[in-house]
Formats: structure tokens, C-alpha cells, sequence
């Protein structure tokens, strides 16, 4: 009930999005360019949290390999706990590479 409700929310949602895209607002240059730096900032902050993610994923991963290594009986565990962190840090890397390029990059109207 909680998915079929989420779904509803994103699909009503995207609709009324839809139709806000008929009539588009006018921006000013500062605006342009406040929500540019504002951007930045979030994308940096990204940055640093999906490295900070991946070094951290790889040393759970690495004691999750030497667990599954030294106690076979504890391998199930071991790979299912692996694979988690990998999907959520595929989840998070997946959000910092959508900021990164919706970032502005210099050059780009060359």
C-alpha cells in the first residue's frame, strides 16, 4: 500500500509538473545565476559525501570479503551485506553524477 501510494504521489506529480513546463517563467540574469552557484555548492557537497560513501564501502566490503574468507560459514551473510553496499553506493553515486551534469561546465556554449 505504501509503493502503490508513492506512486500514485510521483505519477500526479509529474503530471502537474508536465503542465507547469506549458507556461514557463522568465528568469532573470540574477536568478540564472544565483541558482547556478547554488548548484555549485549542493554538487560539491555531493562530492564529498560519495567519497567519503566509497571509502567507506570499500573497507566494509573488504571486511566483508575476509569474514566470508575466514569463516565460510558466514559467506551468505557476507555476500548479501556486500551487495547491499553496493546498490546503495550505485544509488548514491547515480545522484551525484545526475548534479554533476546539470552543473554548469565552462565552455559549454562554444
Amino acid at each position: 500500500m505504501i509503493c502503490r501510494g508513492i506512486s500514485l504521489g510521483v505519477i500526479i506529480g509529474f503530471l502537474l509538473g508536465g503542465l507547469r513546463l506549458l507556461k514557463r517563467p522568465r528568469y532573470s540574469e540574477q536568478q540564472i545565476r544565483n541558482t547556478q552557484r547554488k548548484m555549485k555548492k549542493i554538487s560539491n557537497i555531493f562530492k564529498y559525501i560519495v567519497f567519503m560513501a566509497l571509502a567507506l564501502g570499500l573497507i566494509w566490503c573488504i571486511y566483508y570479503l575476509v569474514l566470508g574468507i575466514c569463516d565460510p560459514e558466514q559467506s551468505g551473510y557476507a555476500t548479501n551485506m556486500s551487495q547491499l553496499i553496493v546498490s546503495v553506493l550505485t544509488v548514491i553515486s547515480i545522484i551525484f553524477a545526475f548534479f554533476e551534469f546539470l552543473r554548469d561546465k565552462p565552455g559549454k556554449d562554444e
